[in-house]
C-alpha cells in the first residue's frame, strides 16, 4: 500500500512540474490559436461566431490580442454576402462595445470599445485556475504523505506482532 502511495505521489509531482514548466508555451500556442480562430472563423462559423461574441462580453475585450486585430480578419476584408454576421461597415463586431448596442462597433473610439485584447483575460482565469489546482493537489500530497508514514507505522506494527 505504501508503494501505490508513493507511485501516486510521484506522478502527481511529475505532473504538477510539467504543468508549470509548459506555462509559457500554453501561453505562445493560446495566443496563435486564439489569434487564428478570430481571424479566420468569425464570421464564417455560427458557433464560433457566437463562442468569440460571448468571450469578448465575458472577458470585456475586444480580438484576440488587440482590437486592431479584426482589420486582418476574413470578417472585414471579405466581400462575401453569406456571412453569418455581416460587417455592414462595422471596424469592430459589436461585441466589442463597452455597451453593446446594434452597431456600436462602426466605430473604434477608446470610449466605444475595449483596447484589451481577450488572451489577457483567458491567461489571467486560466493561471487562477492553475493555482487552485495545484493548492488541491498539494492538499492531496500531504493527506498521501500522512497516509504513507501512517502505513509504514502500521507494518513496524505489524512486524513487531508476528515476530
Amino acid at each position: 500500500y505504501t508503494f501505490v502511495l508513493l507511485i501516486v505521489f510521484l506522478l502527481e509531482i511529475i505532473v504538477g512540474s510539467l504543468a508549470y514548466l509548459y506555462e509559457t508555451q500554453i501561453e505562445t500556442e493560446l495566443q496563435h490559436t486564439l489569434n487564428a480562430t478570430f481571424m479566420e472563423h468569425y464570421g464564417v462559423s455560427e458557433q464560433q461566431t457566437m463562442a468569440i461574441d460571448s468571450m469578448q462580453q465575458e472577458f470585456s475585450c475586444c480580438g484576440a490580442v488587440r482590437f486592431e486585430d479584426w482589420r486582418h480578419s476574413v470578417w472585414l476584408r471579405s466581400r462575401r454576402k453569406n456571412l453569418i454576421k455581416p460587417t455592414e461597415g462595422r471596424l469592430v463586431p459589436d461585441s466589442c462595445c463597452i455597451t453593446v448596442v446594434s452597431n456600436c462597433g462602426l466605430r473604434d473610439g477608446p470610449s466605444n470599445i475595449h483596447y484589451t485584447g481577450c488572451i489577457y483575460g483567458m491567461m489571467d482565469d486560466l493561471k487562477y485556475h492553475l493555482i487552485i489546482l495545484g493548492a488541491i493537489g498539494l492538499g492531496l500530497s500531504a493527506i498521501q504523505v500522512f497516509g504513507m508514514v501512517l502505513s509504514c507505522c502500521l507494518y513496524v506494527k505489524l512486524k513487531d506482532v508476528l515476530d
